[in-house]
């Protein structure tokens, strides 16, 4: 061969190699499982650079440089991914069809627990948003008292005490951002409060869950409210509400743009002129008052980490005339309750982190009749939370806590809880406790398979107190028959330890061990568009109940069950639909070892629970009558409550007082109860972006004199109903907000 001829193929033999090697092409189409064309889905050959995007008929072709046996991988948000096989040759054409189903289960939005409801103004898990929230007729703008809307939550009186499932309200727990509230009403009483705490405009939105909770949040026999707290505002707005009864401020601006931000809110009421209003001023000695004040701070410091303050402090005081047997009674009332909560998040590495330590102190002064009573408590807590997304398919979450309560007790209590008469036995307390919880937990959410999504957990406990660990299993199981209708399952086993002052030894018991109670519930869901439809049974075994025993004042021998059905169904939704509103209903049967006192000891019987309200309804419904102005009302049926009927009495002749004797427990009902609440609200739009809303709420509009309890003569041999204190009342205000 000539030189040229050699410098000839050498400079040919690259270009004939490369010629020798030829694409392979992969033409198709995708569609859904209907046969629609998907448009913009990502197709391409695994372990290689080639890829294509369907164009609006669906259709790709993929230039592909490697040849032989090849996956081919299609997929789209909202879709399940697909992958297909195919022998390519070079120079050829080789024709795939996709064919993607929706995606019925996403980690990102599924919420496997049962009974779960949730307020907020985003998320798929959303049932009721804030707006619908505060201007739910009857609800005060306030979280409890809307959350009794909700099925599960028994009306056992015009309070917001959450009553869930037959249990009263200490067996719900109440969180804000990790942190534990301990005393979540104002003007506190046994079942509960007036109101809650915490004011809905400071939080972004709640979690409620009225049976079958994950690990994660904790032990309680009934319930739990998860509350988290706003986050950096994004521009600044100036909020004032001027009411019949209260007035308030509320400020929130950026600092440092998208770095540092505050929200500050302040509130004083003074109810004197409403109750004047609604002719109930004579029943107070001083009408209930108090003010509340909030100041959080928001840092940013990283794209994906954050640290916030929140602090909240509020003082209430009362003074109410009571109608007791032998004495006339005033109930005088003072509480102060603050709390501090420093949180981090950070998002590490896929690591989702949030860590806080926070401050509950609660003081609290209460006088009636023998019991002058003076309490203090304040609870210190740790929390660390950590979740990872691992793969698709499954989510890993654990963490701990670290709770100390310090609390300290002094003044007199009635030796006889039925006995009030300032002349009466009482015992005198002068104490100081404190009591150490440990917990942690880790859970596992996984999709099973395309329709089945499970989760399985563990809950560990220790209190030092009672000297015991306690370990707690909580399994769970949701089946999407398709996107918009779904089955949960779930069974779990719930501890719940007494009161510290339950421990003290002078009217309580230092061998005091943990109550449980197990959940088993099945539920099923559908939504679609601006329906939803709820319907869920229950079973919940008790033991262990602490309960009044003979010779060592308490003990864990109670025990019970309840069942019952919840169903709840949603249309519409506050400001996007003309009429909106839901409909809850709950069945509820339930049983518990309760004790009867005889004047001289306490036999034992088998009755409903205090709580066991049969039949609960809530109507709330709401329209837009015309562009700015809406209305509202909202029907509330409950069964009577309970009651341990007076059958005798036994006289104190030292003293000249008399000491009841109580007939079968719970024998009887109160008169059902019913109430219908109206609003009016009107919005005027001003200015660049500033508004004023005019609201005027009826409480009680048909006037009914609901029963809430029996008031005894004094040597008990008689009795009238004591009824509501709020027959029809009137409150109205303004609110404008004022934004940059």
């Amino acid at each position: 061969m000539r030189p040229n001829q050699i410098l000839l193929f050498c400079c040919l033999f690259p270009l004939t190699t490369f010629a020798q090697q030829k694409p392979a092409f992969i033409s198709g189409i995708v569609t859904d499982d209907k046969g629609k064309p998907l448009a913009f889905a990502n197709l391409h050959v695994i372990n290689t650079y080639d890829g294509e995007v369907s164009n609006e008929a669906g259709k790709f072709v993929i230039t592909a440089r490697k040849t032989g046996r090849v996956k081919v991988r299609a997929s789209l948000i909202g879709y399940e991914t697909s992958e297909q096989s195919a022998r390519l040759i070079a120079g050829d054409t080789t024709r795939v069809i996709f064919v993607l189903r929706e995606t019925l289960v996403n980690l990102q939005d599924v919420v496997v627990t049962a009974s779960a409801f949730a307020t907020g103004d985003e998320g798929k898990g959303v049932t009721l948003r804030r707006l619908e929230v505060v201007t739910t007729p009857g609800a005060a703008a306030d979280i409890f008292l809307a959350i009794k809307t909700f099925p599960g939550v028994a009306m056992v009186d015009e309070g917001s005490g959450l009553f869930v499932r037959g249990g009263d309200v200490s067996e719900t727990v109440t969180l804000l951002d990790q942190a534990t509230v301990v005393h979540p009403y104002k003007y506190e009483t046994p079942t509960g409060g007036v109101f809650g705490t915490i004011n809905p405009f400071l939080v972004s939105g709640t979690f409620f869950c009225s049976g079958g909770f994950s690990a994660r949040y904790g032990n309680a026999l009934s319930g739990v409210l998860a509350m988290e707290s706003q986050n950096l505002p994004e521009g600044s707005a100036y909020t004032l509400n001027v009411g019949l009864a209260a007035a308030s401020l509320g400020v929130q601006m950026p600092l440092l743009q998208n770095k540092l931000g505050v929200r500050f809110s302040g509130n004083r009421s003074f109810t004197d002129a409403m109750f004047r209003l609604n002719g109930r001023r004579d029943e107070f000695t001083e009408t209930p008052r108090g003010s509340d004040g909030n100041l959080s701070l928001i840092y940013q410091y990283s794209p994906t980490g954050r640290l916030k303050f929140f602090n909240f402090a509020a003082n209430d005081r009362i003074g109410v005339h009571v109608n007791e047997p032998s004495f006339d009674a005033v109930y005088r009332g003072e509480e102060t309750n603050q709390l501090h909560n420093l949180q981090w998040a950070e998002l590490w590495r896929g690591w989702l982190m949030k860590s806080s330590f926070s401050l509950n102190r609660y003081d609290t002064k209460r006088h009636l009749g023998n019991l002058n009573f003076d309490q203090r408590d304040d609870t210190y807590k740790w929390r660390t939370d950590v979740e990872r997304e691992l793969g698709k398919r499954v989510r890993l979450t654990f963490g701990s806590e670290l709770e100390q309560v310090k609390s300290d007790f002094r003044g007199t209590v009635p030796s006889n809880e039925n006995v009030l008469d300032p002349n009466a036995e009482v015992d005198r307390l002068h104490e100081n406790y404190s009591a150490q919880r440990w917990g942690g937990y880790a859970e596992i959410e996984a999709q099973l398979s395309r329709r089945l999504t499970g989760g399985a957990g563990i809950r560990a406990d220790h209190h030092d107190l009672a000297m015991e660990t306690t370990a707690d299993p909580r399994l769970s199981l949701r089946y999407d028959f398709s996107k918009q209708t779904n089955v949960r399952l779930a069974w779990g086993i719930y501890h719940q330890f007494p009161e510290a002052y339950l421990f003290n030894p002078a009217s309580g018991n230092s061998q005091l061990a943990s109550q449980k109670a197990q959940h088993y519930i099945i539920g099923i869901e559908h939504q679609r568009d601006q329906l939803m439809l709820r319907a869920e049974a229950y079973h919940k075994p008790y033991s262990h109940l602490v309960i009044r025993d003979n010779e060592r004042n308490y003990a864990n021998r109670g025990d019970g069950e309840a069942s019952g059905i919840d169903l709840f169904v949603k249309y519409g939704a506050f400001l996007q639909t003309r009429f909106n509103g839901w409909m809850a209903y709950s069945f509820l049967h339930s049983r518990r070892l309760l004790p009867r006192n005889t004047g001289d000891g306490y036999l034992y019987e088998r009755a409903p629970s205090s709580f066991n309200i049969t039949h609960n309804l809530t109507l709330v419904g709401k329209v837009r009558l015309i562009q700015f102005l809406s209305g509202g009302l909202t029907f509330r049926y409950a069964t009577g409550r309970p009651v341990t009927p007076i059958i005798g009495a036994i006289r104190n002749e030292e003293f000249g007082f008399y000491e009841p004797i109580e007939g079968p427990v719970n024998f009887e009902r109160l008169p059902s109860f019913q109430r219908l609440d109206g609003s009016l609200s009107y919005y005027l739009p001003y200015g660049n972006g500033h508004s004023a809303t005019f609201y005027l709420a009826v409480s009680n509009l048909l006037n009914r004199a609901n029963v809430l309890d029996y008031d005894y003569s004094i040597d008990y041999s008689s009795r009238t109903p004591r009824t509501t204190n709020y027959r029809r009342f009137i409150y109205f205000g303004v609110t404008t907000t004022l934004a940059k």
